[in-house]
């Protein structure tokens, strides 16, 4: 099934902001947009669901410095409990090659 792709303006609606704001925060933040062919930006629902807890911190009065660290460190959470649940998974699979 294909991903569902949001151009900037449709993002930006789904997030509650304009669209400069957002063309700011991946600026600002140093955010990993994909670009289509036409080198134009193109939004995932995973983008989405950034952006709109990156709102949530905005409203709540956070400036964009601590937004970027605490991204980071709930991008890292994310890397390390994928990278445990790899390891329990290679874990199960050895201790059912050996029963």
């Amino acid at each position: 099934m294909d991903e569902v792709r949001y151009m900037i303006s449709d993002a930006a609606k789904l997030v509650g902001v304009e669209a400069h704001v957002l063309r700011n925060w991946e600026k600002q933040l140093e955010l990993p947009i994909s670009r289509n062919e036409m080198d134009q930006r193109y939004y995932k629902d995973s983008d989405i669901e950034r952006f709109k807890k990156i709102k949530q911190l905005k409203d709540k009065g956070f400036q964009l410095k601590a937004i970027k660290m605490i991204l980071s460190n709930l991008d890292s959470q994310d890397t390390i409990e994928n990278e445990n649940e790899e390891i329990k998974e290679e874990v199960a699979q050895e201790d059912a090659s050996q029963i």
